[in-house]
């Protein structure tokens, strides 16, 4: 399940990202004010779900602990 949604934010963060390069909202009138922050917030929340399951994805494992000497 961390998986399906660690591979959903990325692949809205990249459809968002791709609309606000090639769509990009005039921001002299606030419909285009209003567009700008709701791809800007939808964003922020994919980066929100890339941040919380990446330690799923990139957590690393130690066989083997060294001893440490305590003096």
């Amino acid at each position: 399940m961390k998986i399906f949604s660690f591979i959903s934010s990325a692949i809205v963060f990249a459809i968002t990202l791709y609309s606000l390069i090639t769509d990009f909202p005039s921001l002299k009138y606030l419909n285009g004010v209003i567009y700008f922050m709701l791809l800007i917030i939808l964003m922020l929340i994919c980066i929100t779900g890339l941040i919380t399951n990446s330690p799923f994805i990139y957590r690393f494992k130690r066989r083997f602990k060294i001893p440490q000497k305590q003096y």
